[in-house]
């Protein structure tokens, strides 16, 4: 069985392949049309898909969209149903006329049919919240599990808590816009100064550093009201998100009680700022695990799973299961929006059709792939200058090692928000100074930012304060750096003695394995800095051409694509 999975007008459009139960292809648009986080057709990326598999849109079984119309039709819509005033609004006319003669009770999908001859696969619109539950549940290893997602909105809801077995998600408990954990945090990302639904894990960033923040905590609390039931509700004399007609999420109100003042997004936050960033955070994760404390109260379930936007925050990821009473916990490669064609298609195999699960937890590494031959024909395109490398891994660790920078491109690239060796600019982290560098000339960026260390699974647990077997495979948390190595290690060791952690198998990415083996040979640490190979504000490379473009738009002087080095004079 085939499903093709689709995350369509929302943020990070993206297309993936389920095959027989299991994802084998998948990618953001961004990386194609080099929009970032684009919310267009993700066209380039389905098209990608199926020539991955062999086929054309009339050999698909099912096509599943990551948004549900259906469940908007709650209340009867003259816009659109009296005129015909737009050829896509028709479509939902007829049914909008038609339940408004019944009880409306929308389910969690609906199906749009087309005639055989057209050879048009049924296509599936599936629940937004639904879709991050099945990314969540059906890429993890458990059989069984507790479910929590969280985000700013979707169709209505904006959190769902819930239990997955085998094939199928009950979803217990559900919360609807305004009260929003999502908005919550996008509103103060906005309010100190950045964008919101983009920018958030700047503000993340920012509450690391060391400074009192307990009385802005308690006037950001006062604005909150924690349920008995396990929900949320926010004052919304402060939160305006829900309000659409009327700019910024926040409230003159809220401005008042945070000392009159917003912030201004620079290299160089102040106090205030970095307070408020800080004592958000902290309210976020106190919001977070009232949630998760009260579904495992309800479920009873060791393990959990976590899908949603709010999830890419890898700070309280690394510490949720010291703050709720939960064994074992599981977050995606693709938690956000981006994931959900992947969670649409799970959805659709899996609780609509009945396939088999497949486990597609093994590998992120599901985009494109260049050969040899089609490295070279770019680099002779260009005219550039190129050494055939007979050992990358060798030669990419002695210039680290030597205090160079390398940008990497090689196999499949990973399909979520953080490259994982594949689609990555490469560093020694011993160096105090490769921070600055990285973000003076290479990405572009706050100087604050910190960066991740990428570390040899089996020796984790010696350099990160973990335990023996950790796995941390996507960077989705955040975890102390031992005490005695944080001097060592100044690169990638935040402001609070932390680093957000990348674990890497030889089995799942025997490349970057083998050069983190070569930089222990060579400095002692089996531990690389790994960011992704972008500029800021700009798209993860895909192609060669895009790995060329970047490294000659920035102060790159190393690129290594597959066994090809290319360097500036």
């Amino acid at each position: 069985m085939l499903v093709i999975g689709l995350n369509h007008g929302e943020l990070n459009a993206s297309a993936a392949v389920c095959q027989d139960g299991r994802i084998v292809a998948g990618a953001p648009e961004e990386r194609f049309n080099r929009q970032k986080l684009t919310r267009l057709f993700p066209h380039g990326a389905m098209q990608y898909c199926l020539e991955h598999v062999g086929v054309g849109l009339q050999d698909v079984d099912s096509v599943a969209q990551a948004w549900n119309p259906g469940a908007l039709w709650q209340k009867y819509n003259p816009v659109i149903s009296t005129h015909r005033t737009r050829r896509e609004d028709y479509f939902y006319s007829i049914p909008d006329h038609l339940l408004n003669l019944v009880d409306r009770e929308p389910g969690e999908w609906v199906s749009m049919e087309f005639p055989k001859s057209s050879a048009m696969p049924r296509v599936y619109f599936i629940n937004h919240h639904l879709t991050h539950a099945a990314n969540a549940f059906f890429l993890s290893p458990f059989e069984d599990a507790a479910i929590l997602t969280a985000d700013w909105r979707g169709e209505f809801e904006c959190m769902n808590a819930g239990v997955g077995t085998g094939l199928d998600i009950e979803i217990h408990q559900r919360q609807t816009v305004p009260d929003s954990l999502g908005m919550f945090y996008a509103t103060f990302t906005e309010l100190l100064g950045y964008r919101p639904d983009s920018d958030e894990w700047k503000v993340m960033a920012l509450s690391a550093f060391d400074i009192d923040c307990q009385e802005q905590a308690r006037k950001i609390r006062s604005t909150i009201q924690l349920v008995d039931d396990g929900t949320l509700r926010l004052d919304q004399s402060f939160y305006k998100g829900a309000l659409v007609d009327q700019p910024n999420l926040y409230t003159n109100r809220l401005i008042e009680l945070l000392g009159g003042r917003m912030g201004s997004r620079g290299d160089q936050p102040d106090d205030w700022t970095i307070s408020i960033a800080k004592a958000m955070q902290m309210v976020s994760e106190e919001i977070a695990t009232h949630f998760l404390s009260h579904l495992h109260e309800r479920t009873k379930r060791p393990r959990v799973v976590l899908g949603g936007g709010f999830f890419m925050n890898s700070v309280y990821n690394g510490r949720m299961l010291e703050q709720t009473p939960f064994k074992e916990m599981y977050v995606s490669y693709a938690p956000s929006d981006g994931g959900n064609s992947i969670g649409a298609a799970l959805y659709t195999a899996h609780c609509i059709h009945g396939q088999a699960r497949a486990h597609s937890e093994s590998s992120s590494f599901l985009g494109p792939e260049f050969s040899q031959e089609e490295v070279v024909s770019v680099i002779k395109r260009r005219r550039l200058s190129h050494q055939v490398l007979a050992e990358p891994e060798e030669v990419i660790a002695d210039l680290i090692a030597d205090g160079e920078i390398v940008a990497h491109f090689d196999g499949r690239m990973e399909f979520g928000e953080r490259a994982l060796g594949n689609r990555s600019i490469l560093a020694d982290p011993r160096n105090p100074d490769v921070k600055e560098r990285i973000n003076g000339i290479i990405k572009y960026r706050e100087g604050y930012r910190p960066f991740a260390p990428a570390v040899r699974a089996d020796r984790a647990h010696k350099y990160f304060d973990v335990v023996q077997g950790y796995e941390c495979r996507y960077m989705e948390k955040v975890v102390p750096v031992r005490s005695e190595f944080r001097k060592y290690l100044p690169g990638v060791t935040h402001v609070d003695g932390s680093g957000r952690l990348q674990t890497v198998d030889e089995n799942e990415n025997c490349r970057f394995f083998r050069i983190l083996q070569m930089l222990e040979k060579r400095t002692g640490f089996p531990i690389a800095l790994n960011t992704s190979f972008n500029i800021n504000g700009e798209p993860i490379v895909c192609t060669p051409d895009d790995a060329l473009n970047t490294f000659f738009n920035s102060g790159l002087r190393y690129l290594v694509i597959g066994d090809i080095l290319v360097e500036k004079g």
